[in-house]
């Protein structure tokens, strides 16, 4: 089976799985409670104060069900989603439709974003590049986010860090993968892991001049939760 096939596959596997929650209404309904306070908490969070604008135009890559661009659509920016299945678009594009969501979705990936150079003011990676297997996959996706931003853009992301549970139950396959196991439908995937803050924010880095990186983590009954969050300009 070549690279190609098995992308093919997760990508329909994660289809499968977005209508399944979309069928039973259990799906996220309210944006990612770290990014608000990143991004909406009036520079209480960041050293560098970091202001939207409602007249901006903000894409979130591997959108889901649109519930992460429900705060910037009500404040009046141009929203954008992509996501990695025609059929997860659709349901992004209902979901947002009902939500009165004002945005437009496509069909893309961390390392394919269906947009020109430097047309977007914030770019959102929200729990999307350590589905990237390699480092050089990694790269590659956060170089294509630095492509689509605009000059004084940003990239707010978040990742799996050491204390998810997602990670203490995977196999470890060294040079920062490790394969998902005993979790849910995504036993099986590679995921890229940054193992500490510092690694995190050296590779960002590599590609952003400007970068602050945190860490949030949450023990939530029987699903510890455990998270990298940067913003980088």
């Amino acid at each position: 089976m070549t690279r190609e096939d098995v992308e093919v596959n997760q990508s329909e596997e994660w289809a499968l799985e977005i209508q399944r929650q979309l069928d039973s209404g259990q799906y996220p309904k309210w944006p990612n409670e770290a990014m608000v306070k990143v991004l909406f908490g009036g520079g209480n969070y960041l050293k560098t104060p970091f202001i939207l604008q409602p007249e901006w135009r903000v894409l979130d890559v591997g959108c889901l069900f649109a519930n992460n661009l429900l705060p910037f659509s009500e404040m009046g920016c141009d929203c954008h989603g992509v996501d990695i299945h025609p059929k997860m678009v659709e349901t992004a594009r209902t979901v947002a439709g009902k939500r009165g969501i004002q945005a437009e979705f496509k069909v893309g990936s961390n390392r394919d974003l269906p947009y020109p150079d430097s047309y977007f003011d914030l770019v959102l990676s929200i729990a999307t590049i350590h589905y990237e297997g390699t480092i050089e996959n990694m790269r590659g996706a956060l170089n294509e986010f630095k492509r689509v931003l605009k000059p004084g853009g940003g990239l707010y992301i978040m990742t799996v860090a050491p204390k998810h549970e997602i990670y203490k139950r995977a196999q470890i396959l060294g040079n920062h993968q490790f394969r998902v196991s005993n979790f849910d439908f995504r036993d099986g995937q590679k995921f890229f892991f940054f193992d500490t803050q510092h690694y995190f924010q050296h590779n960002l880095s590599e590609v952003f001049s400007d970068v602050e990186t945190g860490r949030v983590t949450e023990n939530l009954m029987k699903l510890p939760l455990d998270f990298f969050v940067g913003l980088c300009r």
